[in-house]
Parts: structure tokens; C-alpha cells; sequence
């Protein structure tokens, strides 16, 4: 059996479930997260605490794109589904603005 993944306690109280159900899904969420940021810092050094706060918020990310937050949901012609806004305002852009809009600023 492979060890579970070190961030994997902390992920768990971040994403707001204790249910045992969910471990996998976290595990492979944390998974997905360290391959996304992989090819970005191949080569660098990056401090510990830093590499883990991005895998956590990755991670965290990737979890809660599972379901509408707050409700949100969009009509199809079959019926309503799950429509997420990502908590990253400039994400979806792709690129990171936050040194332009500062914290606390809202969506517009």
C-alpha cells in the first residue's frame, strides 16, 4: 500500500471533510496538484512551506470544482447542473494579477 501524502491531513481539515469515503479523491486531487506544479519548478529550488501552500491550494481548488459553491447552478435543456466560479479571479485569465488588485478588492 503506498503512503498517503504527507499534505493529506491538512488537506483534509482545508476541504472540510473528515469522511473516510473521501480519501482517495483527496489523495488523487493532491496527486493532480503536485503534476500540475511539477514542470513549473523543475529546476528550482523552492522552499518547503511554499511548495506545500501551492499543492494545497491547487489541490483545494481542484476539490471544490466538484460542486456548485453557494448555490450556483446553470439550465440546460436537460434540467440544472453545477456551475462553479473559480475563487481565482485572475486564473481564468491566465495569468496572476494579484499584485495589480489588491486583496479584498471584489469581482466586477
Amino acid at each position: 500500500m503506498a503512503e498517503p501524502d504527507p499534505l493529506l491531513e491538512r488537506f483534509k481539515r482545508l476541504a472540510g471533510t473528515l469522511d473516510p469515503d473521501d480519501v482517495p479523491e483527496l489523495d488523487d486531487k493532491l496527486a493532480t496538484a503536485r503534476a500540475y506544479l511539477a514542470p513549473y519548478i523543475e529546476g528550482y529550488e523552492v522552499p518547503q512551506p511554499i511548495l506545500d501552500d501551492c499543492v494545497l491550494n491547487v489541490a483545494l481548488d481542484l476539490w471544490q470544482s466538484k460542486d456548485a459553491r453557494n448555490g450556483i447552478v446553470a439550465v440546460t435543456e436537460t434540467g440544472v447542473e453545477p456551475y462553479r466560479i473559480s475563487s481565482d479571479r485572475c486564473g481564468a485569465r491566465g495569468r496572476n494579477c494579484g499584485r495589480r488588485h489588491p486583496a479584498g478588492m471584489g469581482i466586477a
